[in-house]
């Protein structure tokens, strides 16, 4: 365990303030003739994927800023994601043509949008407060990460949603692989949910509900990194299609060996440093890099199957 430095903030409220003077949230882009296609279905389904992690990347990058981990670099993170979640979110519906997002005119896929909005502006509303250097209070920081945990269930719903809506303009394969891109991309998620709950663990947070969801997420994030990469046909998950996605998910496999030990050191009880924290935030960043990868490989093996 480290201290909690969330009672005395002081430092990561000025870096706050400082990175709220380039705090700018893009607007939507203007809807344009984006067509719907496998290739933009595919794209649809890995950036809804993408909202998942982002969302616990958010959270978890938050949680660092508060315990003065890489405070300016943890905020930056913080607002370049909300940047991120904001214009994809608003790409789904209203398109975008630099995401490569159509208009969305689905009804059950807008349902699922909606449901999104509605905890998103929420807590889009306390990062902005955070950002620009406001006084957060501790019922605002768990107000926050439950919101997270709604935010991120409701992104889940609506990758569900897209592939039901879609399944017919995938076709049998485009679906299977559509399928594996939301496998391979929850990978990404769970690398940013255990990241923020090391974070919470290692910072004493309501340990009674992190501790356990900690050893889960960890559990999970290490079962199924090994099934992508060996593949484990009695779970549903075949061997990575190409030579090339092997390889990728071997890189990101590495860039994770290099760090879970601080995942299991806190998870078993025992204490780490703020320097092993701050490995530990670097590490996870280079572990989603490269599993990023790995999607957008099969996303475009998917688009072009030849």
């Amino acid at each position: 365990m480290i201290k909690k430095t969330a009672e005395n903030g002081t430092g990561w409220m000025m870096a706050a303030a400082l990175a709220a003077s380039l705090f700018i949230v893009p607007a939507p882009a203007a809807a344009q003739s984006v067509p719907v296609s496998a290739d933009t279905i595919s794209k649809r389904i890995d950036l809804a994927g993408r909202q998942r992690m982002l969302a616990e990347r958010m959270a978890a990058h938050f949680c660092y800023a508060r315990s003065q981990i890489d405070t300016f670099e943890s905020l930056d993170e913080l607002k370049a994601s909300l940047e991120l979640f904001h214009e994809t979110h608003t790409g789904f519906k209203r398109g975008n043509d630099d995401l490569n997002l159509f208009v969305e005119e689905n009804a059950s896929v807008l349902k699922a949008w909606s449901q999104v909005n509605l905890l998103w502006v929420p807590l889009k509303g306390l990062y902005e407060q955070i950002l620009n250097g406001e006084f957060v209070t501790e019922e605002d920081y768990a107000l926050a990460n439950g919101l997270t945990l709604e935010v991120r269930a409701r992104a889940n719903d609506m990758v569900a949603q897209l592939r039901a809506a879609y399944a017919e303009d995938l076709g049998g394969d485009g679906f299977g692989d559509a399928l594996l891109i939301d496998l391979y991309g929850r990978q990404r998620m769970l690398s940013q949910k255990l990241s923020k709950e090391v974070c919470l663990v290692a910072g004493g947070f309501e340990l009674d509900t992190t501790q356990p969801e900690l050893e889960a997420t960890l559990r999970l994030f290490e079962r199924s990194l090994g099934a992508f990469v060996e593949g484990l046909p009695v779970a549903g998950v075949p061997k990575p299609p190409t030579q090339e996605i092997a390889d990728q998910l071997s890189v990101a496999s590495d860039e994770w060996e290099k760090i879970g030990f601080t995942a299991q050191t806190i998870v078993t009880g025992g204490s780490v440093g703020l320097n092993d924290l701050a490995t530990f935030r670097v590490g996870s960043t280079k572990f989603l890099r490269e599993m990023n990868k790995a999607v957008q490989m099969l996303a475009a093996l998917n688009a072009d199957p030849s």
